[in-house]
């Protein structure tokens, strides 16, 4: 079954009342019949405890139960309900996973303002120059894509399916302008719906480091490690590194630097998990730091603890689970690590910020993506001077109208250089050259582009920034190894790190820029961050 067929048959229209018109979408989420849909769409029904739903397979209307009662909180960027079959009628539930980032082509079925009665479909591209945050808070946040075909108000509900993650990732709940959507991601309702986790496609394994204390009894540490937090663990498919409780060995810093995120039991504040919880915080990995509720423990005025009930297992599970999903969130959405810690509080950000990623990112943003993007804005909007050529052809001003620049954010940083993408990219047909002139700059800007569709927008692309090039003589400089020998699992991990680096700064860098306005259009709608994976799915390099 294709991924349009499976759509199709899981997706439904919400009816006002049994026959009655459509208001919305839902979609089928589990084999025991839980749909899924926007909170708002059914909030109207609540009060009558049960909604009707017409499958496009099906002749009549369905009846549907509440088993969470509509969320709808716009501030807080939440907006969900979910209700359950009263029969499921066998059809195939839609694999969701529980991410936070996405990236490339998403796609959705849903019921229109113009088809009420029939189902369509249609695709957007996510824009992952920062999720759209709807307040200030960096919890309120959603997916935003780009769209002409589903960013139509009866979609509100709809599956958002992601190619790259061959999964659903969210539920679409705004629409806006007619040319983009938003989606609030899965991974925001497990605080509503524990069974939620079980459910969900598991995303690639990651790497969680568990720092525990000598100071405790075995039976104290088994109970945290095996009983409460391995099958957590387990559930959100991350692998499990035990920290040495009596002290710090190299294979332990390896390990925190390359680690997801950071347990730490502070329970009688041991001395070398506090060491090693300070390094993980310096390198800025997410962390979640525990500690048995009946025991004292000084560092609870330092860090941000939770506190855990060992004589309730089950509770403490739930408990962990949901502050890991948190903590997990907002770091891979935002590049942020919401927990508090001395270290973070003085210097304003981990001491990677310091890394050359990170500066080189920086010094990217300002000399070179951010000036594009502005001549762009003002260029496509009729309200400066410059212009575009394309493979030696000057576009005109309303063939710039929707244009956009992406950054491409290379897999490997060999990647980086002239002849690696004049090989792989130019010469094979899947950019050609472009450039963008603004009295502002010394000299044309140099760029790529994909090729020119009647119709389409003109996607600019600024493929794999050169200047990631150093970081992967820095990488060597701490490995003391030549060009040649960049093939160990620990070396190609960092280099992993230090590209989510580069492009976490960049998208800051960017956000906190994306505010400005020319005419209709913000510096946001011009500019986004993006990976090789969405723009050349087939590139293997």
């Amino acid at each position: 079954m294709g991924v349009g067929e499976l759509l199709a048959q899981a997706t439904c229209a919400v009816r006002a009342s049994k026959d009655g018109r459509t208001i919305g979408t839902a979609w089928l989420g589990t084999d025991e019949g839980h749909l899924l849909t926007a909170g708002h769409v059914v909030a109207p029904l609540a009060s009558q405890g049960e909604v009707w739903v017409r499958f496009p397979d099906a002749e009549t209307d369905e009846r549907a139960t509440f088993v969470i009662q509509p969320v709808h909180d716009k501030p807080a960027a939440l907006d969900f309900a979910v209700l359950r079959l009263y029969r499921p009628n066998g059809r195939r539930p839609l694999p969701f996973t529980l991410v936070t980032q996405a990236d490339g082509l998403v796609r959705a079925r849903g019921y229109g303002d113009n088809l009420r009665s029939a189902q369509s479909g249609g695709t957007g591209v996510l824009t992952p120059a920062g999720n759209y945050l709807r307040t200030s808070s960096s919890w309120a946040y959603y997916f935003q894509y780009e769209t002409t075909t589903l960013a139509v108000t009866g979609f509100s509900g709809a599956a958002v399916y992601s190619d790259l993650a061959g999964a659903v990732i969210g539920i679409q709940v705004e629409a806006e302008g007619g040319r983009q959507a938003f989606a609030m991601p899965l991974a925001r309702i497990v605080d509503y719906w524990e069974d939620l986790v079980g459910a969900a496609v598991r995303p690639t394994r990651g790497r969680c480091v568990l720092l525990q204390p000598s100071t405790t009894t075995e039976a104290q540490r088994d109970i945290v490690r095996e009983r409460i937090l391995r099958p957590v663990l387990e559930q959100l498919n991350l692998a499990l590194y035990v920290s040495e409780p009596s002290g710090m060995r190299g294979e332990d810093l390896k390990q925190l630097e390359l680690a997801d995120v950071v347990i730490a039991d502070v329970t009688d504040a041991d001395p070398a998990v506090v060491y090693e919880l300070t390094v993980a915080q310096g390198l800025g990995t997410p962390d979640v730091v525990i500690r048995d509720r009946s025991a004292e423990s000084p560092a609870s005025r330092i860090f941000d603890v939770l506190d855990l009930d060992l004589d309730d297992v089950d509770a403490s599970r739930r408990t962990v689970e949901q502050r890991l999903l948190s903590v997990r969130s907002i770091f891979e959405a935002l590049g942020e690590n919401p927990t508090t810690n001395p270290m973070t509080t003085f210097f304003k950000a981990p001491l990677t910020q310091i890394s050359v990623a990170n500066a080189l990112a920086a010094g990217y943003a300002r000399n070179f993506v951010l000036p594009v993007a502005n001549a762009l804005l003002e260029i496509s909007t009729g309200r400066g001077p410059g212009g575009v050529t394309v493979d030696g052809v000057e576009l005109s001003a309303e063939r710039l109208r929707d244009v956009t620049v992406t950054v491409v954010v290379p897999r490997r940083l060999e990647w980086c250089s002239d002849d690696f993408i004049d090989l792989e990219l130019a010469q094979t047909g899947l950019v050609v050259p472009a450039t963008v002139t603004h009295p502002d700059f010394s000299r044309p800007r140099p760029l790529k582009c994909l090729p020119l569709v009647d119709g389409e927008p003109v996607r600019l692309l600024d493929v794999f920034p050169t200047t990631l090039s150093t970081v992967a003589e820095s990488i060597d400089e701490r490995f003391d190894v030549d060009p040649h020998r960049r093939t160990s699992d620990h070396w190609m991990a960092l280099e992993q790190k230090e590209i989510d680096r580069f492009q976490s700064k960049l998208i800051k860098r960017i956000r906190s820029a994306g505010d400005r306005r020319v005419g209709p259009r913000f510096l946001r709608d011009v500019i986004r961050v993006s990976t090789a994976a969405a723009v050349f799915p087939d590139l293997s390099g």
